[in-house]
């Protein structure tokens, strides 16, 4: 009897336990599409959605040179995490720019290689992103600079004046550095450019959103414990 209680109390506490490590593990890559057109700041960032996994790549278009995409991201691997634009139907000159949750610069760039248009924020950078969390990734044409604080002039701009190759990794060393994101300047008069892109990434996990059957397994799970237990209870009385 002794054998028989111990067996139903390790199915007791091993059923719940299966049913949320198999909610706690994302198994699958995702992929978003940009919905109507991401915000520009902090406040209005996109998030992608979906099924709980490794969000894998993010699809969306530059509409004119001065539009900007944002994305707010977990980055749940801040050690291997990394992002990488490319145009998928043109000449798309990109820049990506990375910030935290308060709209503080973390690092940037605008082509990752030289002779390349494409930008791309390589992992395991000392600058990089640090610990897990929450971070909001902006993807733009090249010419619009962010800027903090309540101007756009270049004592504003965020990151610090360059010279080719524009192979540099960028951080927050300009005027306006030391303050959050609160707009973009704007260099030149807007332009259409219908430009789509996609942006490859690691280290970075969708914002879970479960599927009804997945809250199915958890309540069958939940029961058969319950069950359980009371089978149990009825098979000590005797």
């Amino acid at each position: 009897m002794k054998l028989n209680a111990i067996h139903f109390k390790k199915i007791t506490v091993s059923v719940p336990l299966i049913t949320l490590a198999l909610l706690a593990n994302p198994v699958h890559a995702v992929d978003w599409t940009e919905i109507g057109d991401a915000g520009q700041l902090v406040s209005t960032a996109q998030m992608p959605t979906g099924d709980e996994g490794r969000l894998r790549n993010i699809y969306g278009t530059i509409s004119t040179n001065n539009d900007i995409d944002m994305y707010r991201l977990y980055i749940s691997n801040p050690t291997t995490f990394s992002a990488a634009v490319n145009s998928t139907s043109g000449d798309l000159d990109s820049l990506l720019v990375l910030f935290n949750q308060g709209g503080y610069v973390i690092y940037g760039n605008d082509n990752a290689m030289l002779g390349s248009p494409d930008a791309g924020l390589p992992a395991g950078y000392l600058n990089g992103p640090q610990a897990p969390g929450w971070y909001n990734l902006a993807v733009l044409s090249l010419g619009t600079p962010p800027v903090s604080g309540n101007g756009f002039t270049p004592d504003h701009y965020i990151g610090p004046d360059v010279s080719p190759p524009f192979t540099q990794i960028l951080t927050g060393t300009g005027p306006g550095g030391a303050s959050p994101l609160t707009g973009w300047a704007q260099l030149e008069d807007t332009v259409t450019l219908n430009e789509e892109y996609r942006i490859r990434l690691s280290g970075v996990t969708v914002s879970p959103v479960p599927e009804p059957e997945t809250y199915a397994m958890l309540l069958a799970g939940l029961g058969l414990m319950g069950t359980m237990v009371r089978r149990r209870k009825g098979f000590i009385a005797r």
